[in-house]
């Protein structure tokens, strides 16, 4: 009798994984194509670039720039649904919690990845190599990162070291590339509210973004523009008063 896979039979009792794997792909399917069409081109491009990167299996790391109401998460549920609908996996993330409940299957970064509360620049996730949490990682086709401007650089940098040691069992090329081969997708606005520094002064805050990380040089920034609120079956009127008070909330 041929030996059984053992991926297979670990992946099975690996309750992080079946939970990932658990959506109703039919459902995704039908779901798919109605969210494909109502994506801005702004938005199409942005995720066409994202699942290049996916089926080329090269990893890549993507900061998707722009201001509240351009569809952000809508951008992110769209790419959530079709990976999943393949039978892949997504993780889906948000710096905090109100932001993680309007993602499917979001959750905060800091339950995702046991990343730790007291940060350094050499600090590394809760995750070793034999427990379910990292067999998951290495099985997950894309990690979505949304609201990054409110954490510090050295929790994104803890989760570099973290899947660059993961990801290198087996194949040790993995530990020299940014987040170890792994496809992430970043999203947020430096316009809104940053990371606390106690008594910093602007520049010290500034420096504590992700934008001043060595990450940052290897993200390909993606920029959204285009206010989908603004098209939503309003009279010119409305939209007209709505623009002024977007062009007012970015103004100051």
């Amino acid at each position: 009798m041929p030996y059984p896979d053992f991926d297979c039979v670990s992946s099975s009792n690996n309750r992080l994984i079946v939970e990932e794997l658990s959506y109703d792909i039919t459902s995704l399917r039908n779901e798919f194509q109605t969210l494909i069409d109502s994506l801005t081109n702004e938005q199409r491009g942005v995720f066409e670039d994202v699942m290049e990167a996916i089926e080329a299996n090269k990893g890549g790391v993507f900061f998707v720039y722009g201001y509240g109401g351009i569809g952000k998460t809508f951008l992110w549920n769209t790419l959530a649904t079709t990976i999943r609908s393949k039978g892949q996996i997504v993780l889906t993330v948000a710096s905090s919690g109100i932001a993680s409940l309007l993602l499917t299957g979001g959750r905060t970064t800091h339950s995702r990845f046991g990343i730790p509360l007291n940060l350094t620049e050499n600090s590394i996730c809760s995750i070793n190599r034999d427990i379910d949490a990292s067999k998951l990682l290495k099985q997950t086709s894309l990690i979505i990162w949304d609201e990054v401007s409110m954490v510090h650089k050295h929790a994104f940098e803890a989760l570099d070291h973290t899947l660059r040691d993961v990801l290198s069992f087996g194949n040790v090329s993995n530990s020299h590339i940014t987040f170890g081969g792994k496809v992430i997708v970043f999203g947020g606005d430096f316009r809104q509210i940053l990371p606390v520094v106690p008594n910093g002064s602007r520049q010290e805050t500034v420096t504590v973004l992700l934008s001043s990380s060595y990450i940052w040089i290897n993200c390909k920034v993606l920029k959204l523009t285009k206010n989908k609120r603004l098209t939503v079956g309003k009279d010119p009127s409305e939209i007209q008063q709505t623009k002024l008070f977007m062009n007012w909330l970015l103004d100051t």
